[in-house]
């Protein structure tokens, strides 16, 4: 219940200060409408003084109030709090010492109050942007070095004459204090624009109320700055009312903070590239910009500093960026050359290393070699796949350390492995199947159980049995076939087999046929010993 009339107060303070804000703008606005001393000494007394300093300390109010009920658990509310009664004290003492025509030295206490302002305002953004940007890359870091600098070098140029007017005297107390306010405008600027551009961080929707807030009050602080060198700032003019919004836009974001359950995390989903481009995009043409000005008319150092930089951060990040995409590419090209379960190149890798060796010299001597698990479907079937992907990932490594380093090993898919050996006559390929064989009929452990396999090796040579890889895999594939029916490790292709593979084909067609038709024998064929393993070219026709 209390925690409900908590609420109920705080949204009746937040509704009067935005009536109050609303009465004054409107106070300033129809300020010389009317003529003579009652007019101007009512817009004075009471928009000007009650109505003014009732603007300002409504905010400090509704700050603290939100700032309370979130305590240590969001320390930016409490900073933006201080921060807004900072300028609300400092803005009482300097209304109270100048009624009824007063003036103040300079600097003075109100000076204080005001100045205040940008330290707590800039602690405020690094707590918030700080629960969202651990963790970002330094591309991402270097988008926002790029924003806030282009941002500083546009303001630097638009702020010349305050910062000329601030420095014309020799410096001393009340210097320091002219140069502040510019100087943290400058710096409350590029920390916005180099938030924005901050890829991959959400700060949600209340964040442009703070932004928005910021924005005024800077916007506020440069005209005033520019009109005061003018020599033509007057109290109770439309400008003051700048400050009153950017207040009250800052104490409903802290309002907003007090609405949330719990601290800020990283956003699930980041937030899109185009912000973070078009930032950077932007402030590098700002940062030319100036330099183009520069050229044609002066400008101060500042400004022509910042913007030089802004575009060695530009170039730094393009150049970062070249140097990611390349590597992206990389990654995306090994991961589609390269076998998910064992870490081989596939099919596609081997294809690519194939056009290369079998185009450079067709007269090179080249050998294919196609191995097969054996009986690899029962380990599937009895163990489960878990067992026999892990029994693959093995009999890679074993295949892997037996050969050379210039040999080419790719998975095919499923059990079937292929071999691409540089250089290799007859008599290199049968030794290389001979070693590859042995390797994998070492005994295996997987899942704390033993395992015997053994793989059939069928061998194809190039240029005598084809010049291509396509052909090679063929007939490879007609060999490791014979090799696994006569149960003989390995087998070099020889013309015959092609009749022996047309035989195969045919009986398989005939057990197709034969399943679908629901048949179950087929005598002529299956009794002639030829055909090989029955089971395992039922197992092939399914």
């Amino acid at each position: 219940m209390a925690a409900k009339v908590a609420a109920s107060w705080r949204g009746w303070m937040l509704r009067l200060m935005w009536l109050l804000g609303g009465t004054y703008v409107a106070g300033l606005a129809l300020r010389g409408t009317g003529t003579g001393p009652t007019w101007e000494g009512f817009f004075s007394t009471v928009v000007d003084g009650w109505l003014g300093l009732l603007t300002v300390w409504a905010p400090a109010a509704v700050s603290w109030a939100a700032a309370s009920k979130v305590g240590r658990r969001r320390p930016e509310a409490s900073l933006a709090a201080a921060a807004v009664t900072s300028f609300a004290v400092g803005d009482t003492y300097y209304l109270l010492m100048t009624a009824g025509g007063g003036s103040l030295p300079f600097p003075s206490p109100a000076d204080i109050g005001y100045l205040l302002v940008y330290p707590l305002l800039l602690a405020a953004l690094i707590v918030t942007v700080r629960s969202y940007a651990q963790g970002l890359s330094p591309s991402v870091w270097l988008d926002c070095a790029v924003g806030s600098l282009g941002a500083a070098a546009v303001l630097a140029v638009v702020m010349d004459p305050v910062l000329d007017s601030a420095t014309a005297s020799p410096w001393s107390l009340a210097t320091a204090v002219a140069v502040a306010p510019p100087a943290f405008d400058l710096v409350l600027v590029a920390a916005i624009a180099g938030i924005a551009a901050l890829r991959g961080v959400n700060m949600g929707s209340r964040w442009a109320l703070l932004v928005g807030g910021l924005l005024a009050f800077t916007a506020s602080d440069v005209i005033y700055g520019l009109q005061v060198t003018a020599g033509a700032y007057v109290i109770g003019t439309p400008l003051d009312a700048g400050w009153a919004v950017g207040l009250a836009l800052m104490a409903t974001w802290v309002d907003g903070i007090s609405k949330d359950r719990r601290a800020p995390t990283r956003a699930r989903r980041p937030a899109s590239h185009a912000t973070a481009l078009a930032v950077s995009s932007i402030a590098t043409m700002a940062g030319l910009a100036v330099l183009l000005v520069g050229t044609r008319v002066p400008l101060s150092p500042l400004a022509v500093t910042l913007a030089g930089v802004t575009l060695v951060a530009s170039a730094a990040r393009s150049e970062l960026a070249v140097r990611l995409l390349a590597r992206m590419a990389e990654q995306r090209h090994v991961a589609a050359t390269t076998d998910e379960l064992t870490g081989l190149p596939n099919r596609r890798a081997l294809y690519a290393a194939a056009s290369t060796r079998l185009d450079e010299s067709q007269l090179r001597r080249q050998a294919l070699l196609m191995l097969d698990l054996n009986k690899f479907k029962e380990v599937n079937d009895c163990l489960g796949h878990s067992v026999g992907d892990q029994l693959l990932v093995q009999v890679a490594g074993r295949l892997r350390d037996a050969l050379r380093q210039d040999d080419v090993m790719a998975r095919l898919g499923g059990d079937e492995f292929a071999v691409l050996l540089e250089g290799a006559g007859y008599d290199d390929a049968v030794n290389a199947a001979t070693r590859l064989c042995v390797a994998v009929a070492a005994p295996y452990v997987v899942d704390d159980v033993p395992l015997l396999s053994s793989v059939s090796v069928g061998i194809a040579l190039s240029p005598d049995h084809g010049i291509d890889l396509s052909t090679l895999l063929r007939k490879a594939d007609i060999a490791m076939y014979k090799a696994k029916t006569l149960a003989k490790g390995h087998h070099v292709y020889c013309a015959a087999d092609e009749a022996d593979d047309a035989a195969r084909q045919q009986m398989m067609d005939a057990l197709r046929v034969a399943m679908a038709e629901d048949q179950p024998a087929l005598d002529g064929q299956l009794s002639d010993p030829s055909h090989g393993d029955v089971e395992h070219q039922t197992a092939l026709a399914r």
